[in-house]
């Protein structure tokens, strides 16, 4: 049978949950039409021996690549060189996909060419089980659209176009030539937004399908290591900026949706240097130099992060931490400035 959907599971030392990342594929009647890529990014633990017995148990189901350890991108790019599914995504092997909607989505991909396909997903906080639904909304759902026509609707319609959320036509992505950055973490970001220069078609699905687990310390998204590696976004920066400067030629759908995201991982950048970062000094300039950088590359979407920068540096001047700006995002005074600053978003120019 030919494969519909290849799945990339980066896997470095992962033997405490790569079962249940890995189970969550065995739904009933098994989908032939799946394939599993678990690409060993040279892991030293069990990772491999966990991975050879699903692999031996299922043999039209997973696969096993192996590699020298290059990190979260390097995995992805090695999966998509030998995925042969018509669509492709990625699953990270702490999560795991919601297996009573497996075939369904598999369906819903085989009645359908889009170039995008998004779905909903769920983060659970694995110390307090909390579970939080990301439904992409503002749009009506299960139709397809061009990417103009997409990216014309609300922000609301971006929540779950995000790592979680996306899947690609295969051959579309190969077409992008969306080569994530190696050996560094947040290429999620580069993933949610390389392949657009080539998507014409985004396919908005009412579906859940991937279950996103958080609050373990040791995740890159934790404040520790945001701060950490702080330099690491900065080169996704650096990079998604570089993607709008590079490909004036793109639609417009496709400028407006590199734009937004630029917008989103800088504003992200702000709040890690200047809030999160305990070197407050050393957290402002180095938001001013990236900000001067990027502004001699994009000036149109740096224009319209001038009132969120300067609210970045109010904030880290008076001592702000991630505790404070929760306690500020639930005053009016953060929902008037959020609302100010969507419709100023919403004019950057994209010609």
């Amino acid at each position: 049978m030919e494969k519909l959907l290849t799945v990339a599971v980066p896997c470095y030392n992962v033997e405490w949950c790569l079962e249940k990342c890995l189970s969550s594929f065995i739904a009933s009647p098994l989908p032939g039409c799946l394939e599993v890529i678990i690409v060993n990014d040279g892991s030293t633990d069990n990772t491999l021996q966990i991975a050879n017995g699903y692999a031996a148990e299922y043999p039209g189901l997973f696969r096993i690549v192996n590699k020298q350890n290059g990190g979260h991108g390097s995995a992805i790019n090695t999966a998509i060189k030998h995925a042969v599914g018509k669509y492709f995504t990625a699953l990270d092997a702490d999560d795991r996909i919601i297996t009573k909607n497996l075939n369904a989505y598999l369906e819903a991909l085989a009645n359908t060419d889009a170039d995008a396909v998004i779905t909903h997903y769920r983060t659970v906080d694995i110390s307090s089980g909390k579970r939080k639904a990301h439904k992409t909304a503002g749009i009506p759902p299960d139709r397809l659209y061009t990417l103009d026509d997409f990216t014309k609707y609300p922000g609301e319609i971006y929540t779950c176009a995000v790592y979680h959320g996306l899947t690609y036509r295969t051959q579309v992505y190969l077409e992008s030539g969306a080569a994530l950055s190696e050996g560094i973490y947040y290429v999620d970001h580069e993933y949610a937004t390389l392949p657009f220069i080539k998507v014409r078609t985004v396919l908005p699905l009412d579906m859940f399908f991937y279950e996103y687990y958080i609050g373990n310390p040791n995740q890159s998204v934790s404040d520790e290591n945001q701060i950490r590696f702080l330099g690491h976004t900065e080169q996704v920066v650096r990079r998604i900026f570089g993607c709008f400067h590079d490909n004036p030629g793109v639609s417009i759908g496709a400028r407006r949706y590199i734009a937004r995201n630029a917008t989103e991982i800088l504003l992200s950048f702000y709040i890690i240097s200047m809030i999160k970062n305990p070197d407050k000094p050393a957290g402002r300039q180095a938001a001013a130099l990236l900000r001067r950088d990027m502004r001699a590359l994009c000036p149109e979407i740096i224009s319209i992060t001038d009132g969120r920068y300067r609210m970045a540096v109010v904030m880290s001047l008076l001592g702000f931490k991630s505790g404070t700006l929760e306690w500020f995002k639930r005053t009016p005074l953060y929902t008037l400035y959020r609302s100010a600053f969507k419709r100023n978003r919403r004019g950057v120019a994209v010609s």
